[in-house]
C-alpha cells in the first residue's frame, strides 16, 4: 500500500471515472484531498482512513502503566 489512494482506489470509493466528479464526491463525503498539475484528486491514505473511521493494525494502542516509583 502507497501513501496515497491509487486512482482506481479513488474511482472505487467515489463511484466516479472522471476527475471532477471524483473531486466533487470527495468534497461531499468530507475526505481531504489535493489536486494535482493534470487535475486528478490526491488522497492520503491516512486521512480517508480516518475519516472512514479506520484504525490501522500496526498503530499501537496506548497501554497504561502504573509507576510505583511515585508511591
Amino acid at each position: 500500500m502507497g501513501l496515497v489512494l491509487s486512482r482506481d482506489e479513488v474511482r472505487e470509493v467515489t463511484g466516479c471515472a472522471q476527475r471532477e466528479s471524483q473531486r466533487r464526491h470527495l468534497v461531499a463525503m468530507g475526505i481531504p484531498f489535493a489536486v494535482r498539475a493534470d487535475g486528478w484528486p490526491v488522497v492520503d491514505r491516512r486521512a480517508y482512513d480516518h475519516v472512514m473511521g479506520v484504525e490501522a493494525a500496526n498503530e499501537e494502542q496506548p497501554v497504561a502503566r502504573l509507576n510505583l516509583e511515585q508511591l
